[in-house]
């Protein structure tokens, strides 16, 4: 919880950001296998691995945040008495076949093994759900006690209020949540038991581990410790232990009435083990394939870029969907809160995936936080002034909504707010006199959304960004020498050509009718409708 607090802006960038990410050989493999930038912690992944090799699943029995959530939702059902046979669980296998379906479908380039981290999971639930809670909680309190804090002069609390962000699939996402939470009262742990793909993969690992509980001759086979365990982990005889399933919580030793169980170093001991049936690996491969190849001809039925504007310094689609882990960080981070997760816009492939909306909030010129709170990549960590270069769009002007093209009155929002000076007015004569109207310079825009996000048409604005000439780029610089050069002039700048703009002419007007000069017409910014 703490690190997820310190995603907020102003973001100061530590060792400790990521932590969780850092440790995930999950999501360092499936990097690996959709050949994308790891810019996961190699070293950390290698070091998970070692120690559930030589110790078994410590992360699941000691770290997991979700596992703590379950483990504290549990209080919330009434407890169910365990039945014989212990170590028999019906439902052990499907994670296994989870993960040779999701491995599968990342060798075909769906990284869909990603949307299942438990990591990924949690803190995408933190993002979408906790976090707008918290806020809203917040601010019903301030509104409480506001009228006091004013009667006795803290004026400060009076004042103070919380943004209140809301984001789009915040209810799929809860009721996904809620659904893992309830299915607790069918087993415990039910997710880590049957369904965790991190979990799965981590026990492949440590069934040869060295570390295992142990169980003296002096048991009494009692049962209490197969009652307790909460991954039914150990075997009908309570001598045998499953180490893929065992997560070392010890929880087992303590309630031995002979203190025969110990967790010690040594040889493998006797083992009871839940091996996946060939037939059912077989299948679940084929199947991951499959789905793999269907979610990248979705993405490509609806186009490499869709209608989506991406945070600046995101990757080129393909690699971005491969690399992105959907775990909402970068939209918790934001301040205006424009990055929203997707639905299916850009095909089931870009579930979750962060898009810019303009109409609930804009991309500061100073804020680059998305790229760097990024843990994978997948929007590329850019300096303050090289992400104020990248194009995610360019805006365009429906004259049937604009004030002053449709109804011929002075409105000059969209030009103030504009930070990269890439909206002016210019004077236009027809029916209705002599008006300044906007018009968009494209070279200068990047996409921002300030326009479209202070626009006072009601409804569908006036103005709106789209992705039109956005530039994506896996490497290299933004900055351009045209674009720079743009930025540096003045209202009376001079074009490459050496002759005044026809961009800051207010001298020749428009002609009636909004058509430009015969001389004029090839230099009026493409995109926009009659």
């Amino acid at each position: 919880m703490v690190l997820f607090i310190r995603i907020s802006y102003p973001f100061h960038k530590t060792l400790v950001d990521n932590f969780f990410f850092a440790f995930n050989p999950l999501v360092a493999l499936v990097m690996i296998i959709t050949g994308t930038t790891v810019a996961v912690s190699i070293i950390g992944s290698i070091v998970m691995v070692l120690l559930t090799v030589f110790f078994g699943r410590l992360f699941c029995g000691w770290a997991c945040p979700l596992g703590t959530i379950f483990d504290s939702a549990a209080r919330l059902f009434p407890a169910k008495k365990a039945k014989p046979p212990y170590g028999n669980g019906r439902y052990k296998n499907i994670k296994y076949y989870l993960l040779i379906f999701l491995f599968a479908g990342s060798f075909a380039g769906f990284s869909a093994v990603l949307m299942f981290d438990p990591l990924v999971f949690i803190f995408r639930v933190f993002t979408l759900n906790v976090y707008p809670f918290i806020v809203l909680a917040a601010n019903q309190f301030l509104n409480l006690i506001r009228p006091a804090a004013l009667k006795f002069g803290f004026y400060g609390v009076s004042m103070l209020s919380y943004e209140q962000p809301v984001f789009n699939l915040g209810l799929l996402n809860l009721l996904f949540f809620l659904t893992v939470i309830g299915l607790i009262a069918v087993e415990r742990r039910f997710w880590c038991r049957n369904l965790c793909p991190l979990g799965a993969f981590l026990g492949l690992l440590s069934r040869f581990s060295l570390w295992r509980r142990r169980v003296a001759d002096t048991c009494t086979a009692c049962s209490l410790c197969a009652r307790t365990c909460p991954m039914n982990a150990i075997g009908d005889d309570f001598l045998g232990t499953s180490s893929r399933e065992c997560i070392v919580c010890e929880r087992c030793s303590p309630v031995c009435p002979v203190d025969a169980i110990s967790f010690t170093a040594g040889s493998p001991g006797p083992a009871t083990e839940f091996d996946p049936s060939r037939r059912g690996a077989l299948v679940s491969g084929i199947g991951g394939i499959v789905a793999g190849l269907a979610a990248g001809s979705s993405v490509s039925a609806k186009t490499t870029n869709g209608a989506l504007l991406r945070p600046p310094g995101a990757l080129v689609e393909k690699d971005f969907l491969d690399s992105c882990l959907r775990c909402g960080e970068c939209m918790k981070a934001c301040p205006t809160h424009a990055l929203q997760p997707s639905f299916l816009q850009s095909g089931f492939e870009g579930l979750f995936t962060p898009v810019l909306v303009p109409c609930i909030g804009a991309c500061e010129e100073q804020c680059n936080i998305c790229g760097l709170i990024c843990p994978t990549g997948a929007i590329r960590s850019l300096p303050l002034e090289e992400k104020q270069y990248a194009v995610i769009g360019n805006a365009a002007i429906d004259r049937s909504l604009c004030i002053a093209w449709e109804q011929g009155k002075i409105c000059l929002i969209c030009d103030e707010v504009c930070p990269y000076d890439a909206v002016e007015f210019r004077l236009v004569v027809d029916e209705k006199g002599a008006i300044k109207r906007p018009f968009v310079i494209e070279d200068k825009c990047t996409g921002c959304g300030q326009c479209e996000h202070g626009c006072p048409v009601n409804g569908p604005k006036a103005i709106h960004v789209t992705p039109v000439n956005e530039v994506r780029k896996n490497t290299g610089s933004y900055i351009t020498e045209k674009v720079k050069r743009l930025r540096e002039v003045d209202d009376d700048f001079v074009d490459f050509t050496g002759e005044k703009s026809l961009y800051q002419n207010e001298q020749e007007p428009v002609q009636p009718g909004g058509e430009s000069p015969d001389e004029f017409e090839d230099d009026v910014p493409a995109g926009f409708g009659p």
